[in-house]
């Protein structure tokens, strides 16, 4: 079995594949928007409001609310459990969600998050004092804006403290500080509150959320990548409806079943244009569940007026995650699609991990079934 996509959606599948007896190849051509996540991991927020969207990825699998959430409690748990053997340990659920406070102080939602940031829950903050730890020679990021956020978004009792590093480039930024032993702060009785991309914090310290690039998505990234090979997937060979090989420039790869998690714009799943297309297959593309063609010149239009239509766009799948064409037909058997390739939703919401967990862990199993 082969997986073509090196984000969430194709680990989670490979993860699904495996487990189901499969002999998995996952071939990645360069990180996707996976690695550029904050920190927190929206999975979904409601699953009844969820399933009054026709159109939505999850609704098309044809489930209840309990068989959606039978099947999230599994690849949720599965995913974490495979990442902490990797060293990258998360906690939560996606039947919760805490609010958790980025390098601004601004709150974000989020149900899972690594275990470093899990103690930054801002409601779990609630009387203590944090010392949210600066360091002068970081251009990006100010302490004192945050601590003053934190104080007067939040009621938190924050203040800042500035630890010099002086082994920093000039003009440092925050992405200088990735892989760096924590510094020991001076505050003493307070939960401290560090910049993202340091190691080996202290007790009753955490992370904060960051913004792209982030180092919460270096280290994901990083741990979904191993043992994935390295390739360009650039065109496939079929026989009726079956997909027998996909090949790159230098290499092809044979397999029973395929699974398409290639992501959208940054993953290149899809190319935007005046006609957004499913690069290596042609895939139909909708929108609302009616091909996007339909929309015509309208369509290119809406998206100047409002960037987000062209997020919206995304292939459509059938009930067993069998990609379809612009006419509604499934043309391969054996091809299953999963993630950000799929249309119907906000990958920058509340479902914005979710869709890619779920899916790629339904795409894995059902297609380790067909092989």
């Amino acid at each position: 079995m082969v997986v073509i996509g090196g984000g969430i959606a194709g680990y989670t599948a490979a993860l699904a594949a495996r487990r189901h007896g499969a002999d998995v190849t996952l071939i990645a051509r360069a990180p996707g928007a996976t690695a550029l996540y904050a920190g927190g991991m929206e999975i979904v927020d409601d699953l009844d409001t969820v399933l009054r969207s026709p159109n939505h990825p999850l609704t098309r699998l044809g489930m209840d609310a309990v068989g959606l959430a039978t099947e999230l409690d599994a690849a949720v748990s599965t995913l974490q459990l495979a990442l902490g053997k990797e060293g990258l340990r998360f906690e939560g659920t996606w039947r919760s969600r805490g609010l958790y406070a980025d390098i601004h102080g601004l709150a974000r939602p989020a149900n899972v998050v690594p275990d470093t940031v899990a103690r930054g829950e801002l409601g779990a903050l609630s009387g203590k004092r944090v010392a949210v730890i600066g360091v002068p020679q970081v251009g990006d990021y100010d302490a004192a804006s945050t601590a003053q956020a934190l104080k007067e978004l939040h009621g938190i009792e924050a203040f800042a403290e500035d630890i010099s590093i002086s082994d920093l480039p000039v003009a440092a930024s925050l992405t200088d500080l990735y892989g760096r032993r924590a510094p020991a702060p001076k505050a003493r009785g307070a939960a401290i509150a560090y910049p993202p991309g340091f190691t080996s914090l202290p007790d009753d310290s955490f992370e904060l959320l960051a913004s792209p690039p982030s180092p919460h998505g270096w280290r994901l990234q990083q741990a979904i990548g191993l043992g994935a090979v390295g390739a360009e997937i650039t065109s496939f060979e079929t026989a009726a409806d079956t997909v027998i090989a996909a090949h790159s420039a230098t290499r092809g790869f044979r397999a029973d079943a395929f699974v398409l998690a290639t992501g959208r714009h940054i993953g290149g799943g899809l190319q935007a244009g005046r006609v957004t297309a499913e690069r290596l297959f042609g895939l139909g593309i909708f929108r609302d569940g009616v091909p996007a063609a339909q929309s015509g010149a309208r369509l290119h239009l809406l998206k100047y007026l409002d960037p987000a239509e062209e997020m919206r766009l995304g292939v459509k799948t059938d009930k067993r995650l069998h990609p379809l064409l612009e006419d509604g037909t499934a043309p391969y058997a054996n091809l299953y699609a999963a993630g950000a390739v799929l249309g119907g939703y906000d990958y920058a919401g509340p479902c914005g991990f979710g869709v890619p967990i779920l899916t790629g862990w339904l795409a894995g199993r059902y297609a380790a079934k067909s092989a």
